[in-house]
């Protein structure tokens, strides 16, 4: 018995597959194609980078660290990607804070209105990220002053991140600015920020927390390190000093520098 018919009719049955393999080839093509032309600004290692580091305590030049925004944020918001958005974000907080330091008061305004709407962005596409309601707090805090809108702000983001420790070196900083205004259960948030610090062994980063602390929360902040070794005590209380701040406290050794070199 002849097989050519079997042969053609298996043939003939073959040849639908690959004309659909082929076409998903084609597909699978055209998507890849599209990705690459929408999500390079998503994945470029230069805004991981430097947020990384602006989270750490590093400086960049703020109309460096806008024209990094400005070339990102297009794509990342129309892809609403998270963490595009958040590293963008810390890169806008960073140039904001140094602006409003400065004189020239109208970029100072354009930045904080910059952080407040990547903030009210990032929100929309992730509500429970916490560093969009950090943003939200700053910039509101900037425009509006510290009103219990605000405040609430600031409780959300520690509420959503309690313990994430890169957020937390972003956070202190902000929170000490208004220590001295915040209820109760925000200054005892904000002292356990530099507590997760400190007890992370980033010493580095918490004595760049403790000199920028306002005086009535040194005290609070000092207690909790009574627990480590001497040496580390000591690497901590050099940090500090050579940041240009004080220590005067039952854990460390007196500081006998004149009291002029002492002031921050």
């Amino acid at each position: 018995m002849s097989r050519e018919p079997k042969a053609a009719e298996a043939g003939a049955s073959r040849r639908p597959r690959w004309l659909a393999r082929g076409a998903n080839c084609l597909l699978a093509a055209s998507a890849l194609a599209w990705a690459l032309s929408t999500l390079p600004d998503l994945t470029d290692p230069t805004v991981s980078r430097v947020a990384r580091q602006i989270a750490a305590g590093e400086s960049y030049d703020a109309p460096l660290l806008r024209r990094i925004v400005a070339a990102n944020l297009p794509a990342a918001q129309h892809q609403c990607e998270p963490k595009a958005l958040r590293e963008l974000l810390v890169l806008q907080l960073s140039a904001a804070d140094m602006t409003v330091r400065g004189t020239d008061l109208t970029q100072a305004d354009a930045d904080v209105d910059a952080v407040q709407r990547m903030s009210r962005i990032l929100l929309g596409c992730a509500p429970t990220e916490s560093l969009g309601w950090l943003g939200a707090f700053w910039a509101s805090s900037r425009q509006d002053g510290l009103t219990a809108r605000t405040v609430a702000l600031l409780g959300q983001s520690y509420r959503l991140a309690p313990h994430e420790v890169w957020l937390q070196m972003m956070r202190v900083p902000l929170a000490f600015r208004a220590f001295d205004a915040l209820p109760t259960a925000l200054t005892d948030a904000t002292v356990q920020d530099f507590n997760d610090v400190f007890h992370d062994r980033l010493y580095p980063s918490a004595a760049a927390l403790y000199v920028k602390s306002p005086a009535s929360a040194r005290g609070r902040l000092l207690d909790l390190t009574c627990d480590v070794s001497e040496r580390e005590k000591l690497a901590f209380w050099y940090l500090v000093r050579n940041a240009g701040g004080k220590i005067q406290h039952r854990c460390y050794p007196a500081d006998d520098r004149p009291r002029y070199l002492l002031e921050n």
